[in-house]
């Protein structure tokens, strides 16, 4: 008996493969549901956007399979996925032979972001029509993710300062180093500046630009080699990143919306997310979920208008939520037609003036009359002449969504947010591999992100049955429907090649001699 396990063929011995890749690849392989699911998608945007004139470009189809099975692989690099088409038999089966190089493939995935955007959407419209997505609830939320730039890049107006100070310096000695040689008479007008020079004014020219660039924006950090992103707070510290919003079904964990903004936080998103929402899927969620990273003003108004029932923890001032006492803020009644506030003692803080921070607009109340009161040493600081109180403009709003929160069935919904859209950036981030961008720029970066979220809706599919008789059904549809058409145009053809036999002139014949 053998020690070990014998090869069963060795390098040198002559085989006989099977006359198709068919063959090669395994009747339960995933390549096969995955290439069914994306037979589904409308692919008409990208196609027409092919040039008619010159040599025939790769089909789009065939380009957005094999950067989709690429990434739903963790494989983004695109001279990985040109590697992959020409040796992984899956690949190989997918693309039907065909092998774009890297090249081909980098400019595709850069140049039809808004279309790889739209086939987004496409994946999410399907995953509604397979029965996966009924919108009962929905939870949104942001993912920051690294952006291809490194943090070298980074500048703000200290480290300009730092830098420019040093060009300078060696600016400054060059030119004391030119006049003493002039002074030697060693000079010569026909030697070349050296190239430590040259480099210095280089690099005082660009910090010079990255100054304008800092000034023109509002920002307290540029990204020099890549303007469009922006430095925000990762897992990492801070670094150059963009925000990936995205709304997920509850149910399914099926993304139905998605955004990359350059956005350091969330505030004011969630109006826009809703829109998009309702704008790829046709219908609106009856719930919609999100954290207190999204409340302001503006969100807290549209909440009064929004189609579906928003829910979101509003936090208190940090001063007031150290006070539970009984003359805490909560305890002061708003009397809205006289505009005042009622204390517990039953005195009157009157309306003293609007004013903004940036956390947002602000309506002051103060009392006069707290010295006279009782209660005065307990409410009011010794530093007060007497107590003011400032309530947000949106205190009405803000109130509501408090009260709406405290419902038993609230809280039961909202402790499905964090089930919800949090697992799926942990699938995309760690298990998918998109824990930074590999393409500069915004448009880059969304066209990685929406393949992503298209592979995550896929996948999706995929892993559910009735999902896939859904997409077998279709496709058969699609199949049956190409099929009468090629017919068709074959009848069509044909009868018109017959029509014209008949009207075409018999020859003149020969007379007999």
């Amino acid at each position: 008996m053998p020690r070990y396990k014998q090869m069963p063929l060795e390098p040198s011995q002559l085989m006989l493969y099977g006359q198709s890749v068919e063959d090669a690849v395994p009747k339960g392989c995933d390549v096969r549901a995955y290439r069914d699911v994306m037979e589904c998608l409308d692919y008409s945007r990208l196609e027409s956007k092919c040039s008619k004139v010159g040599c025939p470009p790769y089909p789009p189809e065939v380009m957005v399979k094999v950067l989709g099975y690429a990434y739903s692989k963790g494989i983004r690099s695109s001279r990985k996925i040109e590697s992959a088409c020409n040796f992984d038999v899956r690949f190989i089966w997918l693309a039907g032979g065909l092998k774009p190089d890297h090249n081909t493939i980098a400019r595709f995935r850069k140049e039809n972001w808004q279309e790889l955007k739209g086939l987004f959407g496409e994946s999410a419209r399907l995953c509604c029509e397979a029965g996966l997505v009924f919108l009962n609830v929905a939870s949104t939320d942001g993912s920051k993710i690294r952006a291809a730039a490194s943090k070298k890049q980074m500048y703000d107006q200290d480290r300009l300062e730092r830098e420019t100070a040093a060009v300078e310096k060696i600016l400054e000695e060059a030119e004391e180093a030119d006049r003493l040689e002039d002074e030697q008479d060693s000079c010569s007008t026909d030697e070349k500046l050296p190239e430590h020079l040259q480099d210095s004014k280089e690099r005082k020219a660009r910090l010079q630009e990255i100054a304008k660039q800092l000034a023109s924006s509002d920002a307290k950090y540029v990204v020099a080699s890549e303007p469009s992103s922006r430095a925000m707070e990762t897992a990492d510290g801070i670094r150059p990143a963009y925000n990936l919003q995205a709304s997920v079904d509850a149910q399914s964990q099926v993304i139905v919306a998605m955004d990359l903004t350059q956005a350091e936080n969330d505030y004011g998103e969630l109006p826009s997310m809703a829109s998009e929402v309702e704008r790829v899927t046709g219908m609106s969620a009856d719930t919609m979920l999100a954290d207190g990273g999204y409340v302001d003003e503006e969100t807290l108004r549209w909440t009064e208008e929004c189609k579906s029932d928003v829910l979101m923890p509003v936090s208190q001032h940090w001063r007031e939520s150290r006070r539970d006492d009984l003359f805490a803020n909560r305890c002061f009644v708003l009397d809205d037609e006289r505009d005042v506030l009622i204390c517990p003692a039953g005195r009157e803080l009157t309306f003293r003036g609007e004013y903004r921070t940036g956390s947002g607009g602000y309506r002051r109340y103060q009392a006069r009359t707290c010295r006279s009161c009782s209660f005065c040493s307990q409410c009011v600081s010794t530093s007060l002449g007497g107590r003011r109180i400032s309530l947000s403009v949106v205190e009405p709003q803000r109130k509501k969504m408090r009260e709406k929160l405290k419902s038993a069935d609230a809280k039961r919904l909202y402790e499905l947010r964090k089930q919800t859209v949090e697992p799926v950036f942990g699938r995309i981030k760690s298990n998918l591999g998109l824990s930074r961008f590999l393409v500069h720029g915004l448009e880059g970066a969304t066209a990685e992100a929406s393949l992503m979220c298209m592979v995550h809706n896929v996948l999706k599919c995929m892993a559910s049955e009735a999902a896939m008789a859904y997409v077998t059904s279709a496709n058969a549809r699609i199949f049956a429907a190409d099929l009468v058409s090629r017919l068709l145009f074959a009848l069509t053809a044909t009868a018109m090649r017959i029509f014209a036999a008949a009207r075409r002139p018999y020859p003149k014949t020969v007379a007999a001699l």
